[in-house]
């Protein structure tokens, strides 16, 4: 982890040189992608064994929250890269190593169903367009989520009531990426929209996201893969929340407010909001990591994760999505009049943090499954 931190540093030069680049392109350049690839951030939990940093999952969320705190976008392109190297633990041995024995493997896409596999002789025919394609740029693979259909109607999964669902993998030459990333927020992250029609996989390209068991030995694969997931999501806005207070403490040592001689840093009122700002940050970071951090304790001791586990992750991301934003939000009103401009780099985490809030894995709407543990009954939902 400490040399892939020093690998961050090393990125600040180019990543400030990039800044204009990220906004116009909506993703990011060979001159970004080439550093990262090199200095191994897009394979932080990618298998020893197939050349990746096989990171525990507390250390790859420094090092996500860290490349977030040099620029958002990059964060959440290095967070997508690399958590869906997680996934090589869901798959055989063989397809892994297809998928993300190269140098420059990389996975884009998101989890949410958008599309069919319907079943055909070993394996699916997929079809469907699916929207948020993070990191499509670099991707030379994509993953969908699909309801499985057999004889044209969906087929019942294990849970009553709710169809079968599969993840599948497909080379990134038979996807089509739609330009649709036109946004506030995070605009260099490519999330397009991207599709597929009538694409083959083979049965072993594709798994159960929620119901299958590792295919690796190591510790590691064994983390649930919803907790990993939203967890290294919420790694993101952390690192916003953290450059926000950074670049707001040193524009206070010399900008001044008006009808005022002193500099915003002797203000009282600035000196307590800054460590209000400084107290959610620390929030935001602190739950999150210690719940992942016990959730992993239980996993490499072989044991069972419990519900209440899981719901402290969930509170975790959530707590993480909120303080970041409260975190941001202080010391960009904070700023004033200066906020606003693009020169000043709080504008851009004012809109990346808000942007990044978006996602479902903070989404505060997601505690009732929370509240449904701590009442002690079923969640009606994942966890």
């Amino acid at each position: 982890m400490d040399r892939l931190v020093e690998s961050v540093r090393a990125l600040v030069p180019l990543v400030e040189a990039e800044r204009g680049n990220l906004d116009r392109e909506r993703e990011l350049s060979p001159r970004l992608i080439d550093p990262l690839i090199a200095a191994g951030l897009f394979r932080l939990w990618t298998p020893r064994a197939l050349g990746g940093a096989e990171l525990d999952p507390v250390s790859g969320l420094r090092v996500i929250a860290a490349v977030s705190e040099l620029d958002g976008s990059v964060g959440w392109n290095v967070m997508i890269s690399s958590t869906y190297t997680f996934l090589a633990g869901r798959l055989p041995a063989t397809v892994a190593d297809h998928i993300y024995g190269g140098p420059r493997a990389a996975v884009a896409g998101q989890l949410e169903p958008g599309g069919k596999a319907e079943v055909i002789d070993g394996g699916y025919r997929v079809s469907g367009r699916w929207p948020f394609g993070s990191g499509s740029k670099q991707a030379t693979w994509f993953l969908a989520q699909c309801v499985v259909h057999e004889n044209g109607s969906p087929r019942p999964g294990a849970v009553p009531g709710r169809p079968e669902v599969r993840l599948v993998f497909v080379p990134a030459d038979k996807c089509h990426i739609h330009d649709t990333w036109h946004v506030g927020g995070l605009r260099g992250t490519g999330s397009h929209d991207y599709s597929m029609e009538n694409v083959d996989v083979p049965a072993d390209y594709s798994f159960d996201l929620f119901a299958d068991q590792p295919t690796r030995s190591e510790p590691l694969y064994s983390f649930p893969v919803l907790p990993f997931v939203t967890s290294a999501v919420a790694s993101v806005p952390i690192g916003i929340a953290r450059s926000a207070v950074r670049i707001f403490t040193e524009l206070a040592k010399s900008k001044r407010s008006s009808f005022s001689p002193q500099v915003l840093s002797e203000h009282p009122t600035a000196q307590r909001e800054l460590g209000q700002a400084e107290l959610h940050v620390r929030s935001a970071e602190g739950l999150l990591f210690h719940a992942v951090d016990d959730l992993w304790k239980t996993v490499k001791a072989g044991k069972p994760v419990t519900l209440e586990q899981r719901a402290g992750v969930r509170i975790g991301c959530v707590n993480a999505g909120l303080n970041a934003v409260k975190a941001v939000d202080i010391v960009y009103n904070l700023g004033g009049s200066a906020s606003i401009y693009e020169k000043n780099l709080l504008e851009r985490c004012f809109r990346d943090v808000h942007t990044a809030s978006q996602h479902v894995a903070v989404a505060p709407k997601t505690l009732e499954v929370v509240g449904r543990v701590l009442f002690g009954m079923e969640p009606q939902g994942l966890i």
